[in-house]
């Protein structure tokens, strides 16, 4: 038996746990958070899609977008790393740029969001596919 709140409140969810995932991204880069913490927010809002809405239908909306995220993580956060390489530095030195904006202010930015969105990847693949996996019945 489905429950009404669970289905409103896991549609709603997903959209708003993502853009604060996202939030925790950008803040991490350079503070505590970054990838790995956004990736668990991700991951959480997929499980409750598939405990409200049915793991076929979760499966079957995410899973080409989730199936190559976590070898395309993967490549992205070893590349954060690389680029130093190619450059002489020790493997995962990271580089820093500072992007003006409007006004007097400037963002900061540097080769760790690089690696972090690679981490964020990893972990919100590899998370849905457990899901799926743990949610397939037994033969």
């Amino acid at each position: 038996m489905r429950s009404l709140i669970l289905l409103k409140v896991a549609r709603g969810i997903l959209p708003v746990s993502t853009l604060f995932a996202l939030y925790l991204l950008l803040r991490g880069h350079n503070e505590p958070g970054g990838g790995f913490i956004a990736g668990l927010v991700t991951a959480s809002a997929i499980v409750l899609q598939a405990l409200a809405f049915g793991t076929a239908a979760t499966r079957e909306r995410l899973t080409p977008l989730l199936r190559p995220a976590t070898w395309v993580g993967l490549l992205i956060a070893a590349s954060a790393g690389l680029i130093a390489v190619f450059a002489g530095d020790p493997f995962l030195t990271h580089y820093h740029a500072y992007l003006p904006l409007l006004g007097d202010g400037y963002y900061h930015l540097s080769s760790t969001l690089l690696f972090d969105i690679g981490v964020y990847m990893v972990v919100v693949g590899t998370a849905a596919m457990l899901v799926s996996v743990f949610a397939e019945p037994e033969l």
